[in-house]
């Protein structure tokens, strides 16, 4: 009976965190904001002050990463963000949006600084602003694509290997435009 609650257990974890299932888009078209004055966010950074999508607003598209500690797959794609950040970092700024608890600050920290992510990692210990904007609350991963005028281009939940490649080309035709 314990080997089966442990595989159950297994088996949510592993479906929840996106990798169980194909990675799913939202057209461009449905995935416009309804709120007239567009995307808006302000969160802290893990490494102290505050991000908010204003200070960009006109300037710099924006690339959204929510994900958590104990999401496997979310801090693989942070990892591949990280090394395609440099080539974007003018046009497009990055951030990763951690879903975790305030618990879990600490273990957000070490994992940004582990892997020497070079965006701002922002934090929502309450979770009321990310569980407004994903679906679902806190399904991770998740990304969203923002227009520099605070319009959402494109949604994407889960992270399969590869994805950031799909990624560099939807932020290609993005700066293009």
């Amino acid at each position: 009976m314990k080997k089966i609650i442990v595989f159950a257990a297994a088996l949510l974890l592993f479906a929840s965190c996106g990798s169980a299932s194909p990675k799913s888009e939202e057209p461009a078209a449905q995935a416009g904001t309804q709120d007239p004055a567009g995307f808006s966010i302000s969160l802290d950074k893990v490494d102290g002050g505050t991000f908010s999508f204003e200070e960009i607003r006109g300037k710099k598209h924006l690339v959204a990463a929510f994900w958590a500690t104990w999401c496997e797959p979310c801090k693989q794609e942070l990892k591949k963000l990280a090394e395609i950040y440099p080539a974007f970092s003018d046009s497009v700024e990055f951030v990763g949006i951690s879903t975790d608890t305030e618990e879990m600050i600490d273990k957000v920290s070490e994992f940004a600084a582990e892997a020497a992510l070079p965006f701002p990692i922002l934090v929502d210990p309450s979770g009321n602003t990310v569980g407004s904007i994903i679906p679902g609350g806190d399904s991770v991963p998740y990304m969203m694509v923002v227009d520099k005028n605070g319009v959402v281009v494109a949604r994407h939940s889960g992270y399969n290997p590869g994805d950031e490649e799909a990624l560099k080309r939807e932020l290609e035709e993005l700066i293009a435009r």
